[in-house]
């Protein structure tokens, strides 16, 4: 349900967009971020985005009824580019080139991702379905790659009983499993503070207490789980958790926090440097074990 803050917002894009068509004919104007998913608040900015060819202005922020516009200006040869990131899926482990130019521009993808079109008084999702879906599967690896950074970073601290600087890590990786889960959810990465109003459950951005001395991590499984079910909401696997325990787990992997990592070559299991690749059956018998057993 869209609130009175996002309304009146949406209300000074639409009249923003009117007169930025009229004075640029030919161009087109676009809303970009929380408010193109109806989300603000009572301080929100409008953002907004100019496309178009020829004599365009600079970019440029101006108060409109006492709500701050910041407008953008791109060409559309500009635009193209950017989109062609969202037309496939494509990380491979001997070859991260792609997979790190896509973390860099993933705040430009997230503003084409969320961008809606005014076009006679609406406003029009500019990605298609197709378009979307590969959003999403780059939204999902970026945020498992920051959650393995995370929990590399939370091995190390608990290993020298830093657990201050622990605690404040935890915090970090369970919002941004959080935002994984709203990404595998379909909806964009709109930012942290947006996540009570986009996870399915409250409790999916609280962290567990009380565990820096179980040095079995049994506390870290749900997270493991989470995180594999995320990716997995990406990229199915023949079969299922019924029946793939029967299935030999190819990799042997010992110690905690092991996470599940998805490639186009492949499923893996990962922590810090150590990659262990398996197949996908292999990968469901290791998330099912997960449900039944100790790390």
């Amino acid at each position: 349900m869209i609130g009175d803050s996002a309304r009146r917002r949406l209300r000074i894009a639409g009249q923003a967009a009117e007169e930025l068509l009229a004075a640029h004919p030919g161009a087109t104007v676009w809303l970009e971020g929380a408010l193109a998913c109806g989300l603000a608040h009572a301080t929100s900015d409008v953002d907004l985005r100019l496309v178009g060819n020829g004599a365009l202005p600079e970019p440029r922020s101006w108060l409109s009824d006492g709500v701050r516009v910041d407008l953008q200006v791109s060409t559309p040869d500009q635009m193209t580019s950017l989109r062609e990131l969202l037309r496939g899926f494509e990380i491979r482990a001997d070859d991260l080139a792609l997979f790190r130019r896509v973390r860099r521009e993933l705040p430009k993808l997230t503003g084409l991702r969320t961008a809606k079109d005014y076009e006679a008084g609406q406003w029009i999702p500019v990605v298609d379905s197709d378009e979307a879906e590969v959003y999403r599967a780059w939204a999902v690896a970026d945020r498992a790659e920051t959650v393995a950074s995370l929990t590399e970073d939370l091995l190390g601290l608990v290993a020298d009983e830093q657990y201050a600087s622990a605690d404040l890590v935890l915090d970090r990786l369970v919002l941004t499993l959080a935002s994984a889960e709203c990404a595998a959810a379909g909806q964009p990465l709109l930012g942290e503070k947006w996540l009570p109003l986009m996870v399915s459950r409250p409790s999916a951005t609280e962290p567990p207490t009380g565990l820096w001395h179980d040095t079995t991590w049994e506390w870290f499984r749900p997270l493991q789980r989470r995180l594999t079910d995320a990716l997995l909401s990406c990229h199915l696997v023949n079969g299922s958790r019924s029946t793939s325990a029967e299935v030999p787990v190819e990799a042997q992997v010992d110690g905690p926090a092991w996470l599940a990592q998805r490639y186009s070559d492949g499923w893996f299991l990962r922590r810090a440097d150590d990659r262990v690749p398996l197949t996908g059956a292999a990968l469901l018998a290791w998330a099912e074990r997960l449900e039944r057993e100790p790390t």
